[in-house]
C-alpha cells in the first residue's frame, strides 16, 4: 500500500452572486433571498470541507470538497416549508461547493469542467474513516461534493462521466 498524505485545503468559498445565477438559470435574485442567502452561506461555512489527497507514487493529487449532512438536513426543511426556498437553498449549496472548487481549481473558473475520477484503494479507505462512501456510480454520500483531480490535469478525457455528460459530446 503506497504513502497517502491528506491535508486540509484552505479555502473559504465566498458568495459569488454570477456563479448562484449560472447554477440556478436565475437571471436575477430578489434581494430578500439575498438576506436569506447571506444567513445560510454564513450558517453553512462552518460546514464547508476541502481535502487534498496526495498519493507518494504521483505527481497528481486529488481535492474532494463538500458540505457535511447538517446542509443537507438543512436544505430538506427548506423544501418542506416551502419549494421555492427549498430549491434557492439547494442552488446556493451547490454554488458553495462550485465556488470553492473554482478556487481551488483556478482552470475550472476559465470554463473547464472539474472532471470526476475514481479514486484509488487508498483514497476510498481514507474517505471511509471521514464518513464518506464511495458509489461505483461516481457519487458520495454528500449530496453536495465534489472529487476532483488537484491540480488540474485534464477534462473530459480524464472523466469517469463522459460518456453521459453532455457536455463531453
Amino acid at each position: 500500500m503506497g504513502k497517502l498524505t491528506v491535508e486540509k485545503l484552505e479555502i473559504k468559498p465566498e458568495f459569488d452572486m454570477m456563479v448562484y445565477m449560472e447554477i440556478s438559470g436565475s437571471n436575477r435574485v430578489e434581494h430578500d433571498l439575498l438576506e436569506l442567502f447571506e444567513k445560510y452561506w454564513d450558517q453553512w461555512l462552518p460546514s464547508f470541507r476541502a481535502v487534498k489527497f496526495q498519493p507518494a507514487a504521483s505527481k497528481r493529487g486529488f481535492a474532494l470538497l463538500y458540505l457535511d449532512k447538517d446542509v443537507e438536513a438543512s436544505v430538506e426543511e427548506a423544501w418542506q416549508r416551502s419549494p421555492s426556498e427549498g430549491f434557492a437553498l439547494h442552488n446556493l449549496a451547490i454554488t458553495m461547493v462550485m465556488t470553492a472548487v473554482r478556487q481551488a481549481v483556478p482552470e475550472v473558473d476559465e470554463g473547464a469542467c472539474a472532471p470526476l475520477t475514481v479514486p484509488d484503494r487508498d483514497i476510498k479507505r481514507r474517505f471511509a474513516k471521514m464518513g464518506i462512501e464511495w458509489k461505483e456510480d461516481g457519487a458520495v454520500n454528500r449530496q453536495y461534493a465534489v472529487f476532483t483531480p488537484h491540480p488540474y490535469s485534464g477534462g473530459c478525457e480524464i472523466c469517469m462521466m463522459r460518456e453521459s455528460c453532455p457536455r463531453s459530446r
